[in-house]
């Protein structure tokens, strides 16, 4: 290393570090879904970890995590992890080839003779003085860190309001991946590309990643807007509206340490447990009742589509559903969902209209993966394709009154007699690879998409779309119980702060939900399972006791 380099890094970092000693009030900015998908972009392009358990972006960046990111933006990553030289420091926990490297390239003494003080936290003056000068920018001489957001802002790194609030907060890790990834498409002083091109030349990631991470390439660019964040997880209220009272739990999903789930009892259809028994096997902070089911039959199989952990173990379209994608994103409609059996390297493909249902007829195509059971019984003439191991291993005439295995690692798709004799038909052939590719056979008009799609549970009637009333009953919902009967009943909605709203009453009618989850903020909302499935529980206790066992449920957890 040249040692003019050596004084611009040990300047740098000495910047940096001290800056970081300070503490200001906390941070309320940051960590919003879009910050999580900019720390995705920023970990493919090997500029940014979380943590086992997450990014957690909502809390406060420390000085070593600014010594990484700072090695990191200057290309120097490899460089100080191969070194093979020591520090004196003795309070580290992690980084030690960081600190190592800094300190025998005279980049830091540290705090003491022996440490490094690797948790004091970073301020936005700071972290934004070190960015600008991976740009090539001097202090003291192109600007100063006094006034390092003001600049900040004249290279297009972030707006003249941003720099004006981040001047009195802290930050986030929330507010450093924006900062950081808006810096990369920030141009250097020398007018030889923006920060991104140089990194790209150095060899810290490449063309293709850097374009797919909308960082190079045409039309790249992004600069950081504040954000007010809302460290809320989840509230829970007692609200009269609409001539009923309510059990309100209104859940953040923006905040990254809150995570929505569905579930279903032992990932099996058929299978119930009582509602304490799945609370206390969850560990969830939130738990409410889910889809409608046959809760009379001996097959307890739900109403809609139910997917868990980015499987669907449902799939019956035609009535309302609500999706969580795994960036906390909801999504509120009726999609259509189709499974394509997909030939690897193939164009001919099979669709399944449903997943473990019982509608098999001439003219079906249903698909049963091991969440239906280890067999399914065949109700109608047909054929069967059978896939093990993502492999064909069988396809053969089925009849009615028998039944098939249902691979472990693998399905069993039915076809009806009416399906297989279509010209445009084509004979499955033993050893063929497959995979499933979930799809929607018509575009949702509310613009419900399947994309990072993590859960999804389903219900009726809708309440509300697009902030008004729905009046309209999905075929099937059109009984006295759901038009003047007063029940318990559950809810499920989002708001226009984009919160979910889990909804448990005493008793309504669905017009009193409606108008209910209207008063309560909801911009879509629809009802759930009620009566006797009716259940709620929030942080240790029950506000509302189903009156039997329940197969799907919602589950909301909070880290710490």
């Amino acid at each position: 290393m040249k040692h003019s380099a050596k004084r611009v890094f040990a300047a740098l970092l000495a910047l940096v570090m001290t800056a970081g000693l300070l503490v200001l009030p906390a941070s309320a900015s940051g960590a919003s879904p879009e910050s999580t998908s900019r720390a995705d972009k920023l970990l493919s392009l090997h500029l940014f970890q979380g943590a086992a358990d997450g990014y957690h972006l909502d809390r406060s960046p420390t000085r070593m995590q600014g010594l990484v990111m700072l090695i990191r933006l200057l290309g120097k990553e490899n460089e100080a992890l191969s070194t093979t030289e020591t520090s004196p420091f003795q309070d580290l926990t992690w980084g030690e080839s960081y600190a190592a490297y800094a300190y025998a390239n005279g980049l830091t003494k540290g705090t003491g003779a022996t440490t490094f003080n690797p948790g004091g936290a970073l301020t936005p003056k700071g972290y934004v003085t070190f960015l600008l000068r991976a740009l090539g920018y001097e202090d003291g001489t192109d600007f100063t860190v006094k006034n390092a957001l003001s600049f900040a802002s004249g290279v297009s790194m972030m707006t003249s309001a941003a720099a004006g609030r981040l001047a009195s907060l802290s930050m986030n890790r929330g507010d450093m991946v924006d900062l950081s990834y808006a810096a990369l498409t920030c141009p250097m002083k020398d007018g030889s590309g923006t920060l991104a091109d140089k990194l790209c030349a150095d060899g810290v990631f490449t063309d293709a990643e850097g374009r797919a991470a909308g960082v190079l390439g045409g039309g790249a660019g992004w600069t950081y807007e504040y954000a007010a964040y809302d460290d809320s997880t989840i509230v829970y209220e007692k609200k009269a509206a609409a001539g009923v009272t309510a059990n309100v739990l209104t859940v953040n999903v923006r905040n990254p340490r809150v995570s929505v789930k569905s579930a279903m009892v032992d990932n099996t259809l058929g299978r119930t447990a009582p509602f304490s028994q799945i609370v206390q096997g969850s560990g969830a902070a939130a738990v409410i009742n889910g889809n409608f089911f046959a809760s009379y039959s001996a097959f307890k199989t739900p109403i809609g589509h139910v997917m868990v952990n980015g499987q669907f173990l449902y799939g019956n379209s035609g009535v309302s559903s609500l999706g969580i994608t795994r960036d906390g994103e909801i999504r509120v409609g009726r999609p259509a969902l189709f499974t394509r059996i997909q030939p690897t390297g193939g164009s001919t493909s099979w669709t399944a209209y449903e997943i473990n249902t019982a509608g098999q007829d001439a003219y079906s195509c249903v698909l049963y993966t091991p969440a239906y059971g280890s067999t399914v019984p065949i109700k109608a003439d047909g054929s069967l394709l059978t896939v093990s191991g993502g492999v064909i291993t069988g396809f053969a005439p089925a009849a009615a009154g028998s039944s098939a295995p249902i691979p472990a690692d693998g399905f069993v798709a039915y076809m009806g007699t009416g399906y297989t004799a279509a010209d445009y038909f084509r004979t499955p052939e033993t050893g063929t690879p497959v995979t499933l590719e979930y799809y929607l056979q018509k575009d949702d008009p509310e613009g419900f998409t399947l994309d990072g799609m993590e859960s999804v549970i389903s219900g009726a009637p809708r309440l509300v779309q697009d902030g008004a009333i729905v009046t309209t009953l999905e075929p099937g919902f059109t009984e006295a119980r759901f038009t003047t009967n007063s029940s318990p009943r559950t809810a499920v909605g989002v708001n226009g702060d984009g919160k979910l709203v889990l909804v448990s009453v005493p008793s309504a009618t669905i017009q009193q939900m409606r108008q209910l989850m209207l008063a309560l903020g909801c911009v879509d909302a629809f009802n759930v399972d009620g009566g006797a499935s009716c259940g709620m529980y929030y942080n240790g206790t029950y506000l509302s006791k189903p009156g039997r066992e329940l197969t799907v449920t919602l589950q909301v957890f909070v880290s710490p």
